[in-house]
């Protein structure tokens, strides 16, 4: 790490927050999407493959604007993370979107993939870790 890319970052603000906010913010992205999607109508017809007035929907623009968001803090994470970190943690994603996905969309979550989530939140832990140490030092 460089001297600009100190655990607080040079601007304050902690950086596990950041990529908390990005994560969060493309579950959201994913979920108003899924909404969208389930609005539309079947893309399968030859007449409606590119259902433009579906783009305009507001679950599209929310997803839209979320992505961007999420777009944002991703900058914002990697102004103070290395890449090699910053990627590892914001799979944290893995996590948020399939509980999103069952409580805002009623999707079921099998015991195998709550397993397979289990080890998701593990590796991130896991990677996660040492980088708090280091913060907790500065």
């Amino acid at each position: 790490m460089n001297a600009d890319s100190s655990p607080a970052g040079a601007s304050g603000g902690l950086p596990i927050l950041r990529v908390l906010c990005c994560a969060l913010s493309v579950t959201a992205s994913e979920v108003c999407l899924k909404k969208a999607a389930d609005g539309m109508p079947n893309l399968m017809s030859a007449s409606s493959w590119l259902e433009i007035q579906t783009l305009g929907s507001g679950w599209v623009l929310a997803g839209i604007l979320c992505y961007i968001l999420s777009f944002v803090f991703w900058l914002r994470v990697l102004q103070v993370l290395p890449l090699n970190i910053a990627f590892n943690l914001v799979n944290i994603e893995h996590i948020f979107v399939p509980l999103a996905s069952y409580f805002f969309l009623g999707e079921m979550i099998s015991p195998i993939r709550a397993a397979g989530i289990g080890i998701v939140l593990l590796g991130v832990l896991v990677i996660a870790e040492p980088y708090c140490r280091l913060e907790e030092r500065a």
